[in-house]
């Protein structure tokens, strides 16, 4: 260490007052002092100064040098604390930069913060889609669709249009005007049945029919049924077949001119059976082939069949029906047998069993609830009017399924033969 020369006016280069001491116009040569001091700010510099010299007071305290360790140990504490306090200070500032930068970033309300500019996105977004789908906008998508909507379905749209020209009653060639037609005919079909009817339950109560015989109520149902269709009724009960000479199996043929032969076999016992030795199935067409037909129904009296056939039920080119007499079922079971003969049996496209097979369940379903109703009628006489209004509607729903499934049975199919079995 050198020190420069003073003036004798100058003050001391080292003043000691109490614990302080100032030092002025001390230069030093010293290479490790200057290298240690080159790595630091210059507003640092007089702070490591002072630990080298609170170090260094220390050690010299410490060699016996005439130095108070306690006040060296003062110092070196006092120079820790301020390195410290300055540090801390130094740190305190970073974290307070740092929330102040993170605050910013983060406020809403400052436009060029981070969740200020998401917030402008999303409701730019926002705005957009709801534009899109606002149904008041005639050019958003659910505009557009609602617009194509009107003109699809609304007053004076394309169904409207569609709808009054199928629905027309007074356009013969129109949907309601063919079904106008065809209520009317089968109207008069039931109005016809129904005089029958009237007239068999004037003549029981009357006394003048009593026990007469199942066979003979259905040969005039028989011959009811066939005069609109234009069919021959023959009572073959008590007549010999093609298959033996005593073979009388077949109660009736109904000949239909220019299509075949229909065997009915009536029935009125308790039980029977569908398949086996005695099957009504085999007796059908033990009945077919001595009565040369070629389609067979077998009428019962009672609910005679098994759970699986219920009131009405069709197994190929045979039909089983439940009739007591009345003629519903029997004329039911005739159409299908008429309609079977009518359609073409070569050179045609596949039928749609599927559609076939649902006609026939809806009648089978039909005829249990025309048959539940029919016993109501006999055992409760005292609403017959009221039962004879829902047979009415039956009735007529009866003919109308036969119709429909008669559509369905004169589309074109391959097959030769319709062989129709009930579902599980």
């Amino acid at each position: 260490m050198t020190t420069q020369p003073a003036s004798p006016a100058a003050q001391p280069a080292v003043l000691v007052q109490g614990t302080r001491v100032e030092i002025r116009g001390v230069a030093l040569d010293d290479p490790i002092l200057a290298q240690q001091l080159e790595s630091v700010d210059l507003v640092d510099r007089a702070a490591v100064i002072e630990r080298a010299l609170a170090v260094g007071a220390r050690g010299l305290a410490t060699m016996g040098l005439g130095l108070d360790l306690a006040e060296v140990d003062l110092r070196v504490h006092r120079s820790v604390e301020r390195v410290t306090d300055q540090a801390a200070q130094r740190v305190q500032a970073m974290l307070d930069e740092a929330h102040r930068v993170l605050t910013s970033s983060l406020d809403p309300e400052q436009r060029s913060s981070m969740v200020a500019r998401t917030v402008a996105d999303f409701t730019a977004w926002r705005d957009g889609f709801l534009g899109q789908v606002d149904p008041d906008a005639h050019d958003s998508h659910t505009g557009r669709l609602l617009a194509h909507l009107q003109n699809l379905l609304g007053p004076g749209g394309a169904l409207e249009e569609r709808l009054t020209s199928v629905l027309d009653p007074t356009d013969g060639g129109s949907g309601i005007g063919v079904v106008s037609a065809l209520i009317e005919e089968r109207f008069g079909e039931l109005r016809e049945l129904l005089a029958v009817e009237r007239g068999r339950r004037e003549e029981v109560d009357r006394g003048t029919a009593k026990g007469f015989e199942f066979e003979d109520a259905i040969e005039a149902a028989l011959r009811t049924i066939a005069r609109p269709l234009g069919a021959i009724v023959e009572r073959t009960s008590r007549s010999p077949g093609s298959l033996a000479g005593d073979a009388l199996v077949g109660d009736f043929v109904v000949e239909i001119p220019d299509l075949g032969r229909i065997v009915v076999e009536a029935k009125n016992v308790r039980s029977l059976p569908l398949t086996g030795g005695e099957s009504i199935l085999g007796q059908l067409d033990r009945a077919m082939a001595n009565r040369d037909a070629q389609m067979a129904i077998c009428v019962s009296a009672q609910d005679a069949f098994p759970l699986e056939v219920g009131c009405f039920g069709v197994y190929g080119d045979r039909v089983l029906a439940v009739d007591d007499g009345e003629g519903t079922m029997l004329g039911a079971a005739l159409r299908w047998a008429v309609t079977t003969l009518r359609a073409p049996s070569h050179d045609r496209p596949e039928i749609d069993v599927g559609a076939v097979e649902e006609r026939l369940e809806r009648l089978r379903m039909m005829a249990q609830l025309f048959s539940t109703n029919r016993r109501t009628l006999t055992e409760i006489n005292a609403s017959v009017d009221k039962v004879r209004d829902s047979l009415d509607g039956m009735r007529r729903d009866l003919i109308e399924l036969v119709d429909d499934a008669t559509t369905a049975l004169r589309a074109p199919q391959p097959a030769p033969v319709l062989e129709l079995q009930r579902t599980s």
